[in-house]
């Protein structure tokens, strides 16, 4: 029992440290104005897109095995990390930081 409240710390403190970290780099991205709109946007397209992730990795579970959900994780981690390296534009960042934000 001890165990699974321990996990449940460590769970809490990821979802806290990365779930707003990638808050504040999606409102890097929206007019001032429309920060909160922004926040609400992306928290929405995460929620969306994390229910089809849990779909696509259930199916591959039952239908293929459990070593197809992880190397479907896997694959699409790179994927996303290729995708920030493209898509994102260079100055963009570091003029956020020069900012003062």
């Amino acid at each position: 029992m001890q165990l699974i409240a321990l996990l449940f710390v460590f769970y809490g403190l990821y979802q806290g440290m990365f779930r707003s970290v990638g808050k504040a780099f999606a409102s890097d991205f929206v007019p001032e104005r429309l920060r909160a709109s922004g926040i609400g946007w992306y928290s929405t397209t995460v929620g969306l897109l994390e229910l089809a992730a849990s779909i696509v990795a259930g199916l591959l579970w039952d239908h293929v095995g459990h070593a197809a959900v992880f190397l479907y994780g896997a694959v699409f981690a790179v994927v996303g990390a290729g995708a920030l390296l493209v898509l994102v534009p260079d100055g963009v960042i570091a003029s956020k930081r020069t900012d003062g934000r």
